[in-house]
């Protein structure tokens, strides 16, 4: 019988190859760290495709003051809300988008301003939305996105304008994502006195962070919202436009 051989020398050499490969890896991720110490995303549109669900939410809301017309021109919209005001809500917290949409309701859809008020519009559309959370899917590239940040040693944070029990409900279907992003500012944290486009949710995020005033211009933000953009730029941050296909 003949006796196998083992090339000592090649067996040796692979070892070390990937151990040089190894480091290399490491310290691109230690270089990429360096570079962008942050990255902050918005949730809803950004990470989560949940703008579909949240303006089905708002008209269920308003259904029972809709006429036959509009309600079927919303059906054949795929029961999106109209883009002049969803450009104008969009990264708002309640409190801000509320009166917008009863004054927009009351101009366009001819529902008077005194059938609800902002807060119960507000409380009405998060239970409305709430039970449509099980449906909520992630935006398309954004699991695989935070994965291979997860792997860089970046730091991630969520800055979100939903209160946080929403944050839960959204959330719940999608722990392999969430689970890679540590921290979640919502829009009731306290720290947050002005919501988007002024800069307390990402100042805040960047805080809890340990990022430093100096390397806030480091920092990367995604947002899907042009209030949100101009959140994170008065940050300081850089940001990313990702924004809705109807833009």
């Amino acid at each position: 019988a003949t006796t196998p051989t083992v090339s000592h020398s090649h067996s040796s050499q692979q070892p070390r190859d990937a151990v040089s490969s190894s480091n290399r890896k490491h310290n691109k991720m230690e270089s990429m760290a360096d570079v962008v110490p942050a990255i902050i995303f918005d949730l809803d549109g950004t990470l989560l495709d949940t703008e579909a669900l949240s303006d089905r939410a708002m008209l269920a809301v308003y259904d029972s003051w809709l006429s036959e017309q509009i309600k079927q021109e919303r059906k054949a919209d795929g029961l999106r809300i109209p883009w002049e005001l969803k450009k104008k809500i969009l990264g708002l917290r309640g409190a801000e988008w509320a009166p917008i949409v009863i004054d927009y309701a009351y101009q366009h859809w001819n529902v008077p301003r005194d059938k609800i008020t902002a807060s119960e519009l507000w409380a009405q559309w998060e239970s409305r939305l709430n039970e449509l959370c099980p449906e909520v899917e992630a935006c398309a590239g954004a699991l695989n996105l935070v994965t291979i940040i997860d792997k860089s040693n970046i730091a991630m944070a969520i800055a979100t304008s939903s209160r946080s029990e929403a944050v839960k409900k959204k959330s719940s279907r999608h722990g392999a994502m969430f689970s890679k992003i540590k921290l979640v500012v919502p829009g009731d944290h306290e720290a947050v006195k002005n919501g988007k486009p002024a800069p307390d949710i990402y100042l805040e995020a960047a805080r809890q962070l340990q990022i430093d005033k100096e390397n806030m211009r480091k920092c990367l933000v995604f947002e899907d919202a042009l209030s949100g953009v101009r959140a994170g730029k008065a940050a300081g941050c850089m940001v990313v436009a990702v924004p809705d296909p109807r833009f």
